[in-house]
């Protein structure tokens, strides 16, 4: 059995990568234990856990609870995790940050990958096995790729088709790539549910509703196309070599 550890930086990315899974592997084959691993150093059990008959591929995924502490958790339990036979390790985590902020307050490719290139040097420098570590970043939130995957707004309300967004709010997102049109893409998702009266708060609910919608025709065509690419480098860490 292929054994995957993803570690997350909260709530929402937990989920937008357990639905992922399930999806993309249409529910079949496959084994997800979902964890929390704050301050006290321990493993808790999360919500969401799922498991198949005889899966294939394994996936624990850990919530940190906290951006920066992503790739420091990622570290400190490396070996436990080789030992418990992982034979891969992703970090997800919102490039939107204090940090990033008081670098830039637009998006900036050379911030991005200062960003990423710092990370990078750290694992290599401080990981015993580097080459099966990945720290991916959601340009500029992981709400991005729900920007990108835009069709299941409509499937949320019909009202809300590109073009009534795009006549509300001046934001064609067919046209853009939200990782390098949208700053804080919380808030744009935050303005599209104002459309029809509801609200966006980064809560359980919130999330649940539009992972809801996530299948893996959405998830092929967002991968297909020329935009999202945080999305696609996360998407071939899981799955390539």
């Amino acid at each position: 059995m292929k054994k995957i550890a993803i570690f997350v930086e909260g709530q929402t990315e937990l989920i937008v990568v357990r639905e992922y899974l399930l999806k993309w592997f249409d529910y079949q084959n496959l084994e997800i234990e979902c964890r929390t691993l704050f301050s006290d150093g321990k493993f808790h059990s999360s919500e969401y856990d799922y498991s198949t008959p005889n899966p294939q591929f394994h996936f624990q995924i850990i919530n940190v609870g906290n951006d920066n502490a992503v790739l420091s958790r990622i570290l400190k339990r490396e070996q436990y995790m080789w030992r418990a036979g992982y034979e891969k390790i992703i970090g997800l985590r919102d490039m939107y940050s204090k940090e990033y902020r008081e670098k830039s307050t637009v998006i900036d490719e050379s911030v991005n990958k200062q960003f990423i290139n710092a990370r990078s040097e750290i694992i290599q420098l401080r990981a015993t096995q580097p080459d099966k570590i990945k720290m991916c970043f959601a340009i500029m939130e992981t709400e991005t790729w729900f920007l990108g995957l835009h069709e299941i707004f409509e499937k949320i309300d019909k009202q809300l088709t590109n073009d009534f967004i795009f006549n509300q709010l001046s934001i064609n997102l067919a046209d853009i790539d939200p990782e390098k049109d949208v700053f804080h893409p919380a808030i744009l998702l935050e303005r599209i549910y104002g459309l029809i009266g509801n609200n966006y708060q980064k809560h359980k609910g919130d999330i649940e509703a539009l992972t809801h919608h996530f299948d893996r025709e959405s998830i092929n065509n967002l991968l297909e196309q020329d935009k999202c690419n945080s999305f696609n480098v996360f998407h071939h860490a899981i799955h390539g070599n």
